[in-house]
């Protein structure tokens, strides 16, 4: 599957790798783009059952993500459950919003989402 970029002023793709579906973001990113990407991976992949997990890596973005927006994402996620529950979530980011990750996952128990510095450990992860 090729890899689709979207958004003008943020950079985003997501393409599938060994059956696991990557999204990686590049510039500045702000929630709605964040909401913006899983709206597209849930419109190109409508049944995630079938892929080991999912992979979203921050590296080499600019993340502007104020705290009080993590319910914002909470909520849209768990409107998701159906689609996405047990399903592994990697995050991968260098960043003091490493915590943020680490809160949504003790918030959202039916997804398995955990945060990474690297692309290699969240792929080994996934994989397990």
């Amino acid at each position: 599957m090729p890899i689709i970029n979207y958004f003008e002023l943020m950079k985003a793709s997501i393409e599938v790798v060994d059956n696991v579906i990557l999204r990686c973001f590049d510039g500045d990113v702000y929630l709605q783009d964040i909401v913006d990407s899983w709206d597209e991976t849930l419109a190109r992949y409508d049944d995630l059952k079938e892929y080991k997990g999912i992979v979203t890596d921050f590296l080499r973005a600019n993340l502007h993500h104020e705290d009080n927006n993590m319910n914002i994402l909470i909520d849209y996620l768990k409107r998701q459950l159906g689609r996405m529950n047990d399903m592994k979530i990697a995050v991968i980011m260098d960043s003091p919003h490493v915590t943020n990750t680490i809160m949504l996952g003790e918030k959202m128990k039916h997804l398995q989402i955990r945060p990474f510095t690297t692309r290699k450990a969240a792929l080994d992860w996934i994989n397990l």
